[in-house]
């Protein structure tokens, strides 16, 4: 194999790509929050003490299937994280 040209990436498709100019010229025209990239994943929302715990990295119990969450606290989206075995770790934090 001599060349490879990706076309999709998830919800993103190379027909939808613009170049370099177009964003500078219209970048919040284009540009796509964290927040909406996982809007159709489901909300953990954690107290001041919890999220502290959160954010320095400890694993927190939580009794909800294994996946990728929204998290927040006081309707401020902090990042996703992961629930696996019935413990949520940090994923990505903004």
């Amino acid at each position: 194999m001599s060349n490879l040209k990706r076309l999709q990436v998830g919800n993103f498709n190379i027909k939808d790509a613009i170049d370099i100019k177009e964003l500078e010229e219209n970048a919040e025209k284009h540009i796509i929050h964290l927040e909406e990239l996982f809007k159709n994943k489901q909300v953990i929302l954690l107290d001041d003490y919890k999220l502290k715990l959160f954010l320095n990295g400890v694993m927190l119990t939580n009794n909800t299937e294994d996946g990728i969450y929204r998290i927040y606290n006081q309707k401020k989206f902090i990042g996703t994280g992961i629930i696996k075995n019935k413990l949520l770790k940090r994923d990505i934090i903004i």
